[in-house]
C-alpha cells in the first residue's frame, strides 16, 4: 500500500459564517491523502490505474467553489467525491486550512481534518475489503437480493456490510 498526497492546494473561496467571509472571502489551503495499492499502475505505468492527482485537484476545486457557513461542510464534500471517484481508496485523509480568520486577533489558521479508514473485515468469511459503510456502498445498491433475505442478513449480520463473494452467495 502507499500513499498518494496532494499538500498546499490553495484556493481563495468564500466560506463562513461571518458576512464578510461570504462577501470578501478567505484563503483556504487543502491537504488530502489516499492510501491505494500502487502496483498495478507502477507495473503499466498507466495513470488510469491509480489515483490521478489532478482529479483530486478537480475535486476539491469543485467543493471550494460551492460556499458553505463551516469548513467541516467542505472536508465532507471533498470525501463524498472522493468515495464516488477512486472506489479502490483503503483510507482518506483531508484537512483543509482557512488562513488567518477572522477570530478578533492574529491567528495563522484555523483547519479540520478528517481521516476515513475504508478497509473492513467481511462478518460472514473474514476477509478484507474495502467499504465505505454509508449509503454509498456498493453493496447498499445491490438490488437483486430478495427483501426477506436482506432482512434476514441484517439479523444475522446486522448493519454491516458484506464481501462481494459473500453477496453473490444471496444475490438472486
Amino acid at each position: 500500500m502507499a500513499w498518494i498526497a496532494l499538500e498546499g492546494m490553495t484556493f481563495h473561496a468564500f466560506h463562513g459564517v461571518h458576512e464578510a467571509e461570504q462577501v470578501l472571502g478567505c484563503e483556504y489551503k487543502v491537504n488530502v491523502y489516499v492510501k491505494t495499492g500502487i502496483a498495478q499502475a507502477a507495473a503499466t505505468d498507466d495513470v488510469a490505474e491509480t489515483v490521478n492527482y489532478e482529479s483530486i485537484f478537480q475535486i476539491c476545486r469543485l467543493e471550494m467553489d460551492h460556499p458553505r457557513k463551516l469548513i467541516e461542510s467542505v472536508v465532507k464534500g471533498i470525501a463524498a467525491r472522493m468515495k464516488h471517484q477512486f472506489p479502490a481508496m483503503q483510507a482518506l485523509r483531508i484537512r483543509v486550512y482557512k488562513l488567518h480568520p477572522p477570530v478578533g486577533g492574529p491567528v495563522d489558521a484555523a483547519w479540520v481534518e478528517e481521516e476515513l479508514e475504508f478497509t473492513t473485515s467481511c462478518p460472514r468469511c473474514k476477509n478484507t475489503f474495502i467499504c465505505y459503510g454509508d449509503d454509498s456502498c456498493w453493496c447498499r445498491a445491490a438490488t437483486n437480493i430478495h427483501p426477506a433475505t436482506r432482512e434476514t442478513l441484517e439479523r444475522q449480520f446486522g448493519k454491516k456490510c458484506l464481501c462481494i463473494n459473500c453477496l453473490k452467495l444471496y444475490a438472486g
